[in-house]
């Protein structure tokens, strides 16, 4: 097992948290000493499982329900994206470069983890799906926390960054742009039951808390009064340049790359990404020049949010947008006050 654990960093976010804004400042392209690595949102090793379930209709439908030649493809789809993640790494060690991958929480989560978290505990008999790295010998487990397809000896090489945005800014902007991409029927119980898994922070505070209780001691050292898992408020990535610097030089990035103002993305830029779902995802900071500090949850009010809701989407949405939000706030409350400050006094 490699364990260069130093230089490896997992940004562990969830849709709609601005991380792919987090990663444009952290201007990653052009860090030295980070590996490049090609393709959109930097990581995203999972992202072609995730989409796949929709291709297979197989996102919020019951696990005991999927078909042999669903289970199949899924899989097969899994263990493509580890095989990419693995070579990655393993460039990275062969070019002494570190690592930096981003991945959305629901994209690690895997099937069996799912279909309890919709349908209940008795709705699984099976054990969980978990990706075996090359040429580890014996098998590698997955323990009750961690619900991702990553086994926990995989896991614990890396120093994880949680990103987290306040609910009432992610769940609504995920819904508007699922159904923007056709990716979410009006209706019916397999739409709601997917919709279930995705308008939630169970999945980041279930892994954030394994990597609190399983951290070796080699990782959870102190650096500049910072013991890992660290968690990055999205407000302060858009209004509070002192965290992310300190952010990056906890890393180990060069300060001095860090930018905060671009060019909007042209035409001919737009083109070359892969699907219209990644240009709908990408639209706010495709069209941007800079960070746009409105887009943050201060002076946030409730009560006129969930009326916008109702007025968007409905009475009987925006009531499952307002139940989901309030179901999410005790996660986000929990890891908010763990979130990164700019100094170890503040």
């Amino acid at each position: 097992m490699d364990t260069d654990r130093g230089r490896r960093f997992y940004l562990i976010t969830y849709p709609r948290t601005a991380s792919n804004l987090l990663v444009r400042i952290l201007n990653l392209g052009e860090q030295p000493n980070i590996l490049k690595l090609e393709g959109t949102g930097w990581g995203y090793f999972f992202l072609d499982t995730h989409y796949l379930s929709y291709e297979l209709q197989t996102a919020g439908k019951p696990l005991q329900e999927w078909t042999q030649s669903q289970r199949r493809q899924t899989m097969d789809s899994f263990q493509r994206g580890f095989k990419e993640f693995e070579k990655y790494v393993a460039t990275a060690r062969t070019e002494d470069k570190m690592v930096f991958v981003k991945e959305h929480s629901i994209f690690l989560t895997e099937p069996t983890a799912l279909s309890r978290f919709a349908y209940g505990e008795d709705s699984v008999d099976e054990t969980p799906w978990v990706m075996q790295p090359s040429g580890y010998v014996p098998e590698l487990r997955r323990s009750s926390l961690n619900q991702t397809c990553l086994p926990d000896e995989f896991l614990q090489t890396w120093r994880p960054t949680f990103l987290i945005r306040h609910p009432a800014l992610v769940f609504p902007s995920l819904y508007r742009a699922l159904l923007d991409t056709h990716r979410v029927l009006e209706a019916g119980p397999t739409s709601d039951a997917h919709l279930k898994t995705l308008m939630t922070m169970h999945w980041t505070r279930t892994l954030h808390d394994w990597y609190a209780e399983n951290v070796k001691p080699t990782l959870s050292e102190s650096n500049g009064g910072v013991t890992w898992p660290i968690v990055v408020d999205a407000d302060d990535v858009m209004t509070n340049p002192e965290t992310v610097g300190r952010l990056c030089e906890i890393i180990g990035l060069d300060s001095t790359k860090l930018q905060y103002a671009w060019e909007p993305a042209s035409e001919e830029q737009r083109a070359h990404l892969p699907t219209d779902d990644v240009r709908r995802f990408l639209s706010t900071l495709l069209s941007s020049s800079s960070v746009q500090k409105g887009k943050t949850s201060h002076d946030l009010d409730m009560a006129v949010e969930t009326k916008k809701w109702r007025e968007e989407f409905g009475e009987m949405q925006g009531a499952k947008l307002e139940k989901w939000v309030k179901d999410a706030m005790p996660d986000y409350e929990f890891l908010k006050a763990k979130r990164l400050r700019p100094t170890p006094s503040t």
